[in-house]
């Protein structure tokens, strides 16, 4: 095995993509300093949860999800407020539509995800906020609606022929930075039935209306 394939393997960690979701889902104010592996640093500035929407901060974010990183944090302070308004940061969904990994990376992300319990997603029109791929984010959702184990494995597994690879990591990085993926929490009996029910129902009419979109 050469030197720059022991490197890749031992830089891709992706702790990096727990940083952003810290810093997103839980409504933190500060920055993201990092550092990629050919030494070029960069910054993302975050205030209660969202993104600076210009060219500056996606170039930066771009660089964040696609580049190797050597070393990643979040200085910050919380604010411990609610945030009643607060809405998804949609510089994250425009970088999303425009990045793209290699077959190599996208395995080693594949694997990574692939580690992850059981998950519980929750339900977001990304469409609505500039994502360019809201269907497959809807597939996501409505097949952890049918299994109560719902995996990222049976995600991969089970997803129809036509969604790549790359579509699968997308709304999977998405919905972890956004903290919309997250270990399950199991409900007991006709309670849980009942709301999965509900919210099947509601996935069914969005995607219908995407579909015909």
């Amino acid at each position: 095995m050469s030197k720059e394939s022991d490197k890749k393997q031992k830089t891709s960690s992706f702790k990096h993509l727990g940083v952003l979701r810290k810093a997103l889902s839980k409504a933190h104010t500060g920055e993201i300093i990092y550092k990629t592996e050919r030494e070029e640093d960069g910054q993302i500035i975050v205030t209660t949860g969202d993104l600076i929407n210009d060219d500056e901060t996606l170039h930066a974010l771009e660089k964040l999800l696609t580049e190797s990183i050597a070393n990643c944090e979040l200085i910050t302070e919380r604010i411990d407020e609610e945030l009643e308004n607060s809405t998804p940061p949609m510089v994250l969904t425009r970088a999303m539509n425009d990045i793209h990994w290699d077959a190599e990376t996208l395995e080693e992300l594949k694997k990574t995800f692939a580690k992850l319990p059981p998950i519980d997603v929750k339900m977001m029109p990304l469409h609505r906020y500039g994502y360019s791929d809201g269907l497959t984010y809807l597939m996501l959702y409505q097949e952890s609606l049918k299994d109560e184990h719902f995996t990222t494995v049976k995600f991969f597994n089970e997803c129809p022929a036509y969604t790549t690879l790359e579509q699968q990591i997308k709304v999977l990085v998405l919905g972890y930075c956004l903290g919309l993926i997250n270990p399950q929490v199991s409900l007991k009996g006709k309670t849980k039935g009942a709301a999965s029910s509900r919210r099947m129902s509601m996935a069914s009419r969005i995607l219908d209306k995407i579909r015909g979109m």
